[in-house]
């Protein structure tokens, strides 16, 4: 039974952003998860000072070590990959995809290439960012960016569907790879809307949801742990990413109904649902 998604990004000890927030959506989805944590840090971007470090390579490689050697893998539905700020991490993760891959050619993988938003640009050194692109993106079968790394990886603004259809389709890694781009706005976007934009070969699908506007960290990270959930329980592509957006814009009407300007506990039981 594929009962088990294996989840790597970050870990907080406050807050709701990677893995913290990605366990918990999973599990409400009757799921289990492995996690491997890429960074451990006091609290998310949004509060100040932060403490803590990235996870050193040894001891990432060893939880590797360690979870290959007990014979989950099989058991699991799908690899998810988030935030991941150091480069050697990042050789660690890829290569750790490749064998999962090589293994079980069939095992998904979603890769949330986190490294930006709109509002505060890149937020990984360039270096890391490059590295995302030549060493996890060319494995990966679903890839869920958002509409600032989509324009980075692309190397180009987008503003019109034709214009990010015709930059996938001339794009050597990412034509081959069915792309799931969130918090979208483009030209012909409808006023009070965001969109999530699916592109698989020749056929594109958009999702509207409400667009509302608080900047609350973690989202990202929701939507991919809940679409990929979804996918797991069987949804098909549409449904899951349908499921997932709708997800995100309860919560953040929630956050805003509350006058609060984070995730918290109460929102996600609330409005997670299988």
């Amino acid at each position: 039974m594929k009962d088990k998604i294996l989840s790597i990004q970050s870990k907080v000890v406050y807050g709701y952003v990677g893995n913290n927030i990605a366990e918990l959506a999973i599990q409400l989805h009757g799921l289990d998860v492995i996690s491997f944590p890429t960074v451990y840090l006091s609290a998310h971007t949004g509060h100040r000072p932060i403490h803590g470090k990235a996870v050193s390579k040894d001891l990432f490689d060893d939880l590797i070590a360690g979870i290959e050697a007990i014979d989950v893998l099989d058991t699991t539905s799908c690899v998810v990959t988030g935030y991941i700020g150091s480069e050697d991490i990042l050789l660690s993760s890829s290569e750790f995809i490749q064998r999962i891959k090589k293994t079980f050619p069939h095992k998904l993988y979603i890769c949330d290439p986190v490294m930006g938003d709109i509002s505060t640009g890149l937020y990984v050194p360039d270096t890391v960012a490059g590295q995302l692109i030549s060493t996890l993106i060319p494995y990966c079968d679903i890839l869920t960016p958002n509409q600032f790394e989509l324009e980075y990886i692309l190397k180009h603004k987008v503003n019109t569907i034709s214009g990010i259809i015709d930059l996938i389709k001339s794009n050597p890694i990412l034509s081959k790879k069915t792309i799931v781009a969130t918090g979208c706005h483009l030209e012909d976007t409808p006023e009070g809307q965001i969109e999530t934009i699916i592109i698989r070969g020749e056929d594109t699908e958009r999702i509207y949801s409400q667009n509302i506007d608080i900047d609350a960290v973690g989202t990202g990270d929701l939507f991919t742990a809940i679409f990929a959930s979804q996918l797991t329980k069987g949804k098909d592509l549409v449904s899951a990413a349908t499921k997932a957006s709708a997800t995100i814009s309860e919560v953040l009407a929630y956050i805003t109904r509350r006058g609060l300007d984070e995730m918290n506990a109460e929102c996600l039981l609330r409005y997670i649902r299988e």
